[in-house]
């Protein structure tokens, strides 16, 4: 992930995962609740970002359970001092996982920004041990065109055209269903979601931090004018402006016992 453009080096990205980790972890908590998940699961995360998930799995593990979590850059996973937490500095995109030694599997909002995810998802898979669940959480950006904002819109596609310049791609979540129920998984099955923010909402925040981060590009790219960056991202700050947020996908899978 050499192009990631949502570096954790930047000042404010603590505050955008944090915001990101306030919308999503509840409904992530359901999701891997779901699994039949408890103490003693070894559990592997990949792209740990803010690291509240990690938290999480390893409080509910216990001292007989493992929580491994990886990232190209683990500034915030390094500040978790759980006894059965680990953080790896690891990049998916082409380095190899440990085979056959977890019984979760799970990535949240990372596949978006990989020109390959299905070599990354096949690396999850391998991971896991046979009787193993791998559940991946990605996003698509087609709700964003149901908005009544034009500025709003091409903020949002803009931001989405950079992440493509990196070989990413913010409309790809639609394919994770089809992708992953090809792998040879069993139960496969699939959800969506996606919010409705105005001021306030941790994602309408989470998005106009993300935007404020790449700035300069989105501009660059001819999306939207300095102005026109300006007036959208204070819609994003106003009470009156209604929205829907990036769909997201869900979708899990059992390694075959």
């Amino acid at each position: 992930m050499a192009n990631y453009s949502l570096s954790n080096a930047w000042d404010h990205a603590q505050r955008r995962l944090m915001l990101l980790e306030q919308y999503l972890d509840p409904i992530t908590h359901r999701r891997i609740s779901s699994l039949g998940f408890g103490p003693g699961w070894h559990c592997l995360e990949i792209g740990g970002g803010g690291g509240s998930v990690a938290r999480w799995l390893s409080d509910q593990v216990g001292g007989d359970g493992r929580v491994v979590a990886t990232d190209i850059d683990t500034r915030f996973l390094d500040e978790i001092r759980a006894p059965n937490f680990e953080a790896w500095k690891h990049d998916i995109t082409v380095e190899s996982l440990p085979t056959g030694e977890f019984d979760l599997v799970h990535t949240r909002w990372v596949l978006q920004h990989l020109a390959d995810p299905d070599a990354a998802i096949r690396r999850m898979i391998a991971a896991l041990r046979p009787g193993g669940w791998l559940l991946v959480e990605g996003v698509d950006f087609f709700p964003i065109h149901t908005a009544c904002s034009q500025l709003y819109i091409d903020l949002m596609v803009g931001l989405a055209g950079v992440i493509a310049s990196s070989g990413g791609d913010d409309f790809a979540g639609r394919t994770l269903p089809a992708m992953i129920a090809g792998q040879g998984l069993a139960d496969v099955q699939a959800e969506g979601d996606f919010a409705i923010l105005n001021a306030g909402h941790p994602m309408a925040e989470f998005l106009r931090l993300s935007t404020l981060q790449l700035r300069e590009r989105i501009v660059g790219s001819g999306a939207v004018s300095d102005a026109q960056f300006d007036a959208a991202n204070a819609l994003l700050a106003d009470p009156a402006f209604w929205a829907f947020g990036p769909g997201g996908v869900a979708v899990r899978g059992q390694k075959p016992g």
